[in-house]
């Protein structure tokens, strides 16, 4: 894994370089204060994975991934994560939302979690999205609910695939995906892939989790996300 770290706080960048070298899951091959003025630099360093400090956590003040390139991981580092930011990051294609107030520990899950080509997201934001969706609807009851099946369409739908792609890749028609996925909602007492998103990554992230393990039958490598609706 060789990252790139883009942030205008010095200490945050010298911070993170001795963190990954401490790690060794990942190689630091550049470090820049400007994501516009290290284009270029990014390119010749081969970096696959770019940490950008996007000092705040609105969703203004996120990069334009079009000019980084689509096989390159982009991961944002805020202070705060809060659940709209990180949906809106998600749907994106932003591949994790990180923040500095999480513990060493926490940071190189996440970290070993992408380098295993999985993406992920603050557990903070999910701590706040699962009170916002209403009582009676936690993860560790109602994850338990869903059948194999279901967690594999799960998994594909918060990774941004749309309908059609599902059924192509889980070899059935669009109507049973279509099935499953109301069902999937039904269970989860969610209203649709935002939701989706949070509650799929907010398992992963569980605080019951030792490591970012996916659920029985989702796939481990589910693919690019993209931004489309169905």
């Amino acid at each position: 894994m060789k990252v790139g770290i883009i942030s205008p706080r010095i200490l945050i960048r010298r911070a993170l370089s001795t963190f990954l070298a401490s790690t060794g899951v990942a190689l630091v091959v550049m470090e820049g204060s400007d994501l516009q003025d290290c284009l270029e630099e990014i390119k010749r360093s081969q970096a696959d994975t770019l940490i950008i400090d996007v000092c705040g956590s609105g969703p203004e003040t996120f990069p334009d991934l079009s000019k980084l390139g689509h096989d390159r991981k982009v991961v944002l580092l805020m202070d705060d994560v809060d659940n709209t930011a990180a949906a809106r990051a998600f749907e994106l294609g932003i591949w994790g939302c990180l923040s500095t107030k999480q513990t060493p520990a926490v940071f190189q899950k996440a970290l070993n979690s992408m380098a295993h080509g999985e993406r992920w997201m603050s557990p903070e934001a999910g701590v706040e999205t699962e009170g916002a969706i209403g009582a009676g609807s936690r993860l560790p009851k109602t994850s338990e609910d869903l059948t194999p099946r279901e967690w594999e369409v799960l998994g594909l739908l918060a990774n941004g695939f749309r309908n059609k792609e599902i059924s192509t890749r889980l070899s059935i028609s669009e109507e049973t995906a279509k099935t499953h996925i109301k069902s999937i909602y039904k269970k989860l007492n969610i209203k649709g892939r935002r939701d989706a998103i949070f509650r799929y990554f907010g398992h992963l992230n569980s605080p019951l989790e030792e490591a970012a393990i996916k659920p029985p039958g989702v796939p481990k490598h589910p693919g690019p996300m993209n931004s489309h609706k169905d």
